[in-house]
C-alpha cells in the first residue's frame, strides 16, 4: 500500500538529509562529490516507483471497466437501417 497525501516538499527534506549523511564519507575518506547526489538518487528512484505503483492502483480498476465495455460493445451487432 501506498502511503497517500505525503507532500512533496517531506519527500525533499528526506533527500537532503540522505544527501547530507552521505556526505559524511566524503568528507572523511575524501571520496567524489558525487558520491552523495547518487546515493540519494537512488530514493528519487524508489518514490518515483511508488508513486507510479499509487497511480497504477488509483486507474487499475477504471481502466478494467473500460476494457469491458468496449469488448461488449464489439460483441453487439451492429444493425443498419434498411
Amino acid at each position: 500500500m501506498v502511503e497517500r497525501n505525503q507532500p512533496y516538499t517531506a519527500i525533499l527534506f528526506k533527500f537532503g538529509v540522505l544527501v547530507g549523511l552521505l556526505y559524511m564519507p566524503v568528507l572523511l575518506f575524501h571520496l567524489g562529490t558525487w558520491f552523495p547526489f547518487a546515493g540519494a538518487s537512488g530514493y528519487l528512484l524508489w518514490e518515483l516507483g511508488r508513486l507510479h505503483r499509487a497511480f497504477g492502483e488509483h486507474t487499475g480498476p477504471g481502466n478494467e471497466q473500460r476494457s469491458e465495455q468496449r469488448s461488449e460493445q464489439r460483441r453487439e451487432p451492429t444493425t443498419s437501417a434498411r
